[in-house]
């Protein structure tokens, strides 16, 4: 008799089990939007950190090979151009969530063979709150990158 008891009293109810599959399902559906938006800030901070690079090999390519390199900013992709040749060396994507706005004449940042730059001023804007701005200066040619949340 005590055996049959005992097999009664352990082990979980059918209501004890539907009631913690709720809460982790209730847990997940909470936390999964906080993923989402994790992966798309990763994605616009890597965009951020590859326009950089692309100004620094545009420069380190002008002084290397002295020729005149150029980023040219269109709406919807950068490129980097040799302009003798219209030789493209690298195109970037910009995110769908994000904008560009700049004050560059012919929308291109030039990088001359001295090292020095024409251009200006680049900022990015996306739907998350993610912020960068590129100041390229215009003796050194140095690129200064700026982020804000």
């Amino acid at each position: 008799m005590r055996r049959e008891q005992v097999r009664n009293e352990s082990g979980f109810t059918l209501m004890e089990t539907v009631f913690v599959l709720f809460l982790l399902s209730l847990f997940c559906t909470l936390a999964l939007p906080s993923f989402s938006t994790t992966s798309q800030n990763k994605v616009e901070q890597q965009f951020g950190v590859e326009v950089r690079e692309i100004f620094s090999l545009a420069h380190s390519l002008a002084v290397s090979q002295e020729k005149n390199w150029r980023v040219l900013v269109l709406p919807n992709q950068i490129q980097l151009q040799q302009p003798e040749s219209n030789g493209l060396r690298k195109e970037l994507a910009i995110p769908k969530q994000c904008k560009f706005t700049h004050r560059l004449p012919k929308n291109e940042v030039v990088f001359r063979q001295t090292g020095q730059a024409v251009g200006g001023t680049l900022t990015l804007d996306c739907e998350s709150g993610y912020q960068a701005t590129w100041k390229v200066q215009v003796g050194s040619g140095r690129v200064i990158m700026e982020e804000h949340r």
